[in-house]
């Protein structure tokens, strides 16, 4: 994805900032006023120099740039080198979080509330996500966390990169969006993330409206399975880079109870929905933060509005990186 290759491309140029494939794809993004005319003469500069674009960018004084654009290109390699001095006392995490807010990229993201928007925003959100829970992870049977740095990160997805690519043929799962698998079938379907804020999102569950348009995506994941679907959740998962507990997707309980195998189930009253707390009364009943024992009846909660109202504080809520 786009977004995904926007941000792993400025965590390469920090490290490398002779990258020159990462330095084309990011000098203008997010837009800061260094356009195709000023790249081209980069690029030309830079080979009739036989140097690098990098170099013509850290002596931009002695290319005759015009006072505006100069002024870009002193900005953009001061922002590089600020990041680039944070590798020998930041692990790639907290590189990567710091990099997301200061070029404004998570922020335009965020402020971008469209489908496909909130879709991208999401997609760094995970990314960020991953980069965490990996520099949390010990590198050997003794637990230690050794090198942790953004270095060796890049190099860590460069590695799963290539072995991805080396046999394109192989007979192997296909990872797809909800709206990519539309029209398609397979025998066996892994529908994951079935959690409440995740599926349905949080930003699609104040009206009635939204829920119904997460609702009809549910149907469209479990009508691609010709012959088995698993539905998966996690008890745990990170989010904005902190470890949150979760609670199953209203739409699990909604499926028959004749069509389900909860045998597979892991331990645990979450993962037993039919039997615990969490799966009495319908899924309207355990609309936002109501426990289906508080004494409120499901029409009062349908009059007073806690059905599709997240709530002031969770609607404005933004993540921390945000500035």
């Amino acid at each position: 994805r786009k977004e995904i290759k926007d941000v792993v491309a400025y965590l390469r140029m920090i490290v490398n900032p002779r990258d020159e494939e990462a330095l084309k794809r990011i000098i203008n993004y997010p837009a800061r006023g260094i356009g195709k005319t000023t790249i081209d003469k980069l690029v030309l500069e830079a080979n009739t120099a036989d140097i690098s674009m990098w170099e013509v960018l850290e002596r931009a004084n002695e290319f005759g740039f015009r006072a505006g654009t100069f002024t870009a290109l002193q900005d953009f390699v001061t922002m590089i080198k600020s990041f680039a001095s944070m590798l020998t006392k930041q692990n790639a995490y907290e590189v990567a979080f710091h990099v997301g807010k200061q070029t404004n990229l998570v922020k335009e993201l965020f402020n971008d509330k469209s489908t496909e928007g909130v879709a991208r925003y999401e997609n760094i959100q995970e990314l960020l996500n991953s980069i965490k829970e990996w520099t949390e992870s010990p590198d050997n049977e003794d637990g230690e966390l050794v090198d942790k740095s953004l270095a060796s990160y890049l190099q860590q997805i460069t590695l799963l990169t290539d072995a991805d690519e080396k046999d394109p043929d192989a007979d192997t799962v296909k990872l797809m969006t909800i709206h990519a698998a539309k029209g398609l079938e397979f025998s066996c379907v892994f529908a994951a993330g079935l959690e409440e804020m995740l599926f349905p999102n949080a930003m699609a569950i104040n009206t009635r409206e939204e829920l119904e348009e997460e609702r009809r995506l549910f149907y469209v994941v479990i009508t691609r399975a010709k012959e088995r679907l698993w539905i998966t959740y996690a008890n745990t998962r990170y989010r904005f880079g902190q470890l949150v507990q979760n609670e199953p997707s209203r739409f699990i309980e909604e499926v028959p109870e004749q069509y389900m195998d909860r045998s597979f189930a892991g331990g645990g009253s979450k993962n037993q929905i039919g039997g615990s707390k969490w799966s009495k009364g319908s899924a309207f009943d355990r609309m936002r933060a109501k426990n289906v024992d508080d004494g409120e009846s499901g029409s009062a909660r349908q009059q007073s509005g806690t059905y599709y109202n997240a709530g002031p504080a969770a609607q404005k809520s933004a993540p921390s990186y945000l500035p």
